[in-house]
């Protein structure tokens, strides 16, 4: 044997072993993989044989009716497009945002947020003179290496005023609450331990971390702030200080801390409603307000007037709430996304998530001439013939991605169309705007094809596609034939008449009302006068509704086992769910398992009807496309 025949025929086993085939109608087949998944998205028990075989039996009905929809056309009915590219556009927005990257920061913010780390640090701000402030950094992280103390290298080196004061000493942090690069550092340091001096915003620090220990619950408080204006002096600082004290006291005595708060705290987004604040974290709040209100022990405790560099708190310990980290809860993962992409993290995130469409959409930059393109650039905005420019342009190659040429002319015709869009006001570089094009037309190419890319997306656009040509052909096969079908019901009815019987049944009228009070005054009313019922209804205004019919006793708003005679008046019941209010009037009393007429039976009638024509027409697609199990298949499931 030669060695292509060979290599064929390894290539023709591996496919036979891998792409295993579950069933086929015709000549169409349904891998076991798209099986599998169907069948576990929807079935959450045990995988049973029995169960496997019934959704089996449902999956290949599913499969010939869709296969009836597209001998029928329907795939190509604009209705049909207009949804399914809604819909892909809209998943596909939602798929780019579930690169890796950003759920593994979310897990990571949610991992650091378990702790809660006490930091020192020595700060040196750049200044007019950066030189002068590495220098002065550099020469306290010397110090610090020689032994120095570090609360006293802080007073002496750090440019900050507040932080000199105290020692260096900044408080609680946790995850979120630093700039990324230097929450990385900080918790990458073991306790006791100091960082190299690290380059920030606004300046040089170095990091202590003092302690590590786990987060403490959120808080629910609320406060009651008396401000002091940074521009006064101590005399007034003392005023408001004293009258601080003064609202302690009478909150002691038994005040309202709310209606207290409401007249006199001066946070104008609180005071309203009685000064409650929004659940903070330990390191979400002024480290004095937070120390103040982690030490109160019990719901309902006050604390004493706080000093912040707002003026005087008094705060009202709420409650304790831990903070959701489940991540598997999507409310949770929500929030945490939403936080994780208001932090500076998402720069790093975005960055990468352009990085992996770029490599999976094969990115190739090609070489051009970067001045004559700025130039071409401009002539083009400034003609009036842009056909001609196009067609001239459109073989010069900028970048390739996979199957695909990105040109000189797509860029001249994004640049044309940036210019209108900013109703011919001029364009910000064109380094900036070339940045711009490619990422744009990298994530279209990559939205595009990304069923290609993602299995996931492949199979919930199958799954909505295929759902939306299956509810067109039931419709039009089915849901819309049976009810129009007068002689066909008649002729459908009248062998299975019999079928068709009454339970225990009554003839009742049956009021709904909007609440328990109109059902109340509509109960009244029937019981003076039951024979005007339906003007009881014209005067409910649309709140009452009421239908007179013979009903089966399961269908009544009344209890099991009630005892039922001519004239009776049942108590109002009401839905716990919605709040309406419902009641009956018993006008007969029939006999049990008379047959229904057509008229009684009719929706009963179109139901079976309708699965009848279901049937027929299934049995007619099995005809035109043989369905044919692989039983190996079906039996390696439940293992």
């Amino acid at each position: 044997m030669n060695r292509s025949l060979l290599i064929l025929l390894l290539i023709a086993s591996s496919f036979t072993t891998n792409a295993q085939v579950i069933f086929r109608y015709g000549s169409q087949a349904v891998q076991k993989d798209e099986f599998w998944k169907a069948y576990t998205k929807n079935n959450t028990g045990n995988a049973t044989e029995k169960n496997i075989r019934e959704y089996l039996d449902l999956y290949i009905k599913f499969k010939l009716k869709v296969q009836a929809a597209k001998d029928q056309k329907l795939d190509t009915l604009a209705s049909i497009k207009n949804d399914v590219a809604g819909f892909r556009a809209q998943m596909a927005e939602q798929y780019l945002q579930k690169l890796p990257f950003r759920k593994t920061m979310i897990t990571e913010a949610v991992e650091r947020s378990k702790s809660q780390l006490e930091i020192a640090q020595v700060f040196v701000s750049y200044g007019a003179d950066s030189a002068a402030a590495k220098t002065s950094i550099e020469n306290a992280y010397k110090s610090l290496q020689s032994g120095a103390d570090f609360n006293l290298t802080s007073r002496e080196y750090s440019s900050d005023p507040a932080l000199k004061a105290k020692d260096g000493y900044v408080g609680f942090v946790t995850a979120l609450s630093l700039p990324y690069e230097i929450e990385n550092i900080v918790y990458a340091l073991k306790p006791g331990a100091y960082s190299k001096p690290v380059a920030g915003r606004r300046g040089w620090h170095i990091i202590k971390l003092i302690k590590k220990e786990n987060s403490l619950p959120l808080l629910k408080a609320a406060h009651i702030l008396l401000a002091v204006d940074p521009e006064g002096g101590q005399e007034e600082k003392a005023l408001t200080q004293k009258k601080a004290d003064s609202l302690y006291q009478a909150l002691l005595k038994g005040a309202d801390f709310g209606v207290v708060a409401q007249q006199f705290s001066n946070d104008k987004f609180s005071y309203q409603s009685g000064g409650e604040l929004p659940l903070f974290g330990l390191t979400d709040a002024d480290p004095a307000f937070a120390k103040a209100a982690y030490a109160l022990k019990n719901n309902g405790d006050i604390s004493t007037p706080v000093e912040t560099e707002a003026g005087f708190h008094i705060i009202r310990l709420i409650g304790r709430e831990e903070q959701k980290r489940d991540l598997n809860e999507p409310e949770v993962y929500e929030k945490w996304s939403e936080k994780v992409s208001q932090s500076d993290r998402m720069q790093l995130v975005l960055q990468k998530e352009k990085d992996a469409v770029k490599t999976a959409s094969g990115y190739k930059a090609l070489p051009y001439n970067e001045k004559e393109l700025w130039t071409l650039s401009d002539s083009l905005l400034a003609a009036t013939d842009y056909a001609a420019i196009y067609k001239a342009n459109k073989q010069k190659k900028l970048f390739e991605l996979t199957g695909q040429t990105i040109t000189v002319t797509d860029w001249l015709k994004f640049i044309k169309d940036k210019k209108l869009a900013s109703g011919n006001r001029e364009l910000n570089g064109y380094k900036e705007l070339m940045e711009e094009f490619t990422n744009t037309t990298v994530n279209q190419y990559y939205k595009d094809h990304l069923e290609k890319f993602n299995t996931d997306f492949r199979y919930q656009m199958q799954e909505f596609f295929e759902g939306s040509l299956l509810f067109e052909v039931m419709e039009r096969n089915v849901w819309s034939v049976a009810p129009k079908d007068s002689a066909g019901l008649q002729q459908f009815y009248a062998p299975r008449a019999a079928q068709y019987t009454w339970k225990k049944s009554v003839g009742a009228i049956v009021f709904n009302c909007a609440d328990t009070a109109t059902a109340n005054k509509a109960l009244a009313s029937m019981q003076n006068d039951p024979l005007q019922w339906k003007t009881y209804m014209e005067e409910g205004n649309g709140y009452v509704l009421a239908d007179s019919a013979r009903f089966e006793i399961a269908q009544l708003p009344i209890e099991e086992n009630t005892s039922l005679r001519k004239g009776w008046l049942s108590p109002v019941t009401t839905n716990p769910n919605d709040g309406s209010s419902s009641f009956c009037y018993i006008t007969n009393i029939y006999s049990d398992n008379e047959v229904r007429s057509f008229e009684e039976a009719k929706g009963l009638v179109i139901n079976d009807y309708q699965i009848y024509l279901e049937d027929k027409w299934l049995a007619e697609q099995k005809k035109k496309y043989p369905v044919k199990i692989d039983e190996t298949v079906v039996k390696s499931l439940k293992k």
